[in-house]
């Protein structure tokens, strides 16, 4: 990459960078598709390499955007917000420019801030595990006095609460940071399986192609934990397991069994703080000051914390980041990566709301016209209980569930409210 290099330090520049990569897996281990919904939308200033890919704000997304599928079924991984810090050696003068790339393997990076010059994306190729999307920043400016959009959306104040130096593009945008993320058709490198009898999780490797010398990776830091509506929080700690494989197999021995469900006592809010106690050691551990540990447990706190459900959280090997998330910079620097793994689980609880679903009276009406009209009160009183109820994911469990045990009230209700990902 031919770059021009101002002011390049003697030290190296320091960059340390978080995010989280978020699967969802059925009681098989199942990877499921469809999850690029947005709950969570940044602010409107961030650029879009295709607006149409992602399905903002709200329940209930429109069935195509353009001819691209909101519940896009290729889409198995979310890369979600990584920020990448800069801290400027001690005696060196700012401002400094350099040029920053990243890459995703097997995925597209879709919304990123400052604006960035974009690559590797195609429609018609589609999304595939050889997807290869770029973003490049070029004669990025560090350490000078901008100042980011004004905003008060939480996952943008959050990342901003770091003692870190702003960056600024030629084109006179600011930030404290570099923002993007995106969506990958790839695995998680961890699969969990349930027993036959519902009682166990067994996790197994599951690295994928793009990890080419199949070393072993350690994964020093998980926890399986379990939120409720109220709340509370339960949790266990699990000991570091080392992923030596790409594909689990049924003769491949379990890197760990844990049991899958918590006992009522289990359950409180002092649970709540000590997960997130030990979740912020272990980025500190990756890495991360102090004040970046905290900013990433802040921004993510809702689906983090305050979403119901069952989860593994799991630092990701930095080599596993480094192949599928390859990141370059034209200036000597100091890298830190901390990249927590999410893994939604399928609950029993959410197949129990799936057959009340699927078993009811066949819906003749749509209440999916109150989305559109802006009415959320009206939407929130017509919308089953059961579906609300099944969670963050909702779509992509619903679709899936028609794919593989198609029922008419459950067709009915797809059609009728504009949940087409799939091909009915």
């Amino acid at each position: 990459m031919a770059v021009t290099i101002l002011g390049a330090p003697a030290q190296p520049l320091v960059i340390h960078e978080w995010g989280t990569f978020t699967s969802f897996q059925d009681e098989a281990g199942r990877s499921l598709g469809g999850i690029n919904s947005d709950d969570e939308p940044v602010p409107s200033f961030c650029h879009d390499l295709d607006a149409l890919l992602i399905a903002h704000s709200g329940e209930v997304p429109p069935v195509l955007y353009k001819g691209v599928a909101s519940c896009l079924p290729e889409v198995t991984m979310r890369l979600e917000t990584p920020v990448l810090y800069f801290h400027v050696p001690g005696g060196v003068t700012c401002p400094l420019t350099a040029t920053v790339r990243v890459g995703f393997r097997g995925g597209w990076l879709t919304q990123f801030y400052p604006e960035a010059e974009t690559d590797g994306y195609a429609r018609a190729g589609g999304l595939t595990e050889r997807t290869f999307g770029t973003l490049t920043w070029n004669s990025l400016t560090i350490g000078v006095d901008g100042k980011g959009p004004e905003t008060t959306e939480r996952v943008w104040t959050a990342p901003r609460n770091v003692q870190a130096a702003s960056v600024s593009t030629a084109n006179g945008e600011s930030e404290k940071f570099l923002f993007y993320r995106g969506v990958g058709h790839l695995p998680c490198p961890l699969q969990l399986k349930r027993s036959a009898d519902g009682v166990m999780l067994e996790g197994r490797s599951q690295i994928g192609p793009c990890i080419s010398d199949r070393q072993p990776m350690s994964v020093r830091h998980l926890w399986l934990a379990s939120f409720r509506e109220d709340g509370a929080c339960a949790f266990r700690s699990l000991a570091p397991v080392t992923l030596d494989g790409r594909t689990p197999s049924p003769e491949q021995a379990a890197l760990f069994t844990v049991p899958a469900r918590f006992a009522r006592d289990d359950y409180s809010s002092a649970k709540l703080s000590q997960l997130r106690t030990q979740m912020r050691l272990a980025l500190q551990e990756e890495g991360l000051f102090p004040d970046e540990a905290e900013a990433l447990l802040n921004t993510w706190e809702l689906s983090y914390f305050k979403s119901t459900g069952l989860r593994l959280f799991f630092m990701v090997p930095k080599a596993w980041t480094d192949s599928y998330l390859p990141l370059d910079v034209s200036v000597p620097c100091d890298i830190k990566r901390a990249m927590v793994g999410r893994l939604e689980l399928v609950t029993p609880e959410q197949r129990a709301l799936l057959q009340e679903l699927a078993q009811g009276p066949v819906p003749t009406k749509s209440w999916a016209r109150y989305e559109l009209r802006g009415d959320r009160t009206a939407l929130r009183g017509a919308m089953p209980q059961a579906y609300r109820d099944l969670g963050r994911f909702r779509n992509a469990l619903l679709l899936d569930e028609y794919q593989t045990r198609p029922t008419p009230a459950l067709g009915a209700f797809i059609r009728l409210n504009g949940l087409q990902g799939h091909r009915l």
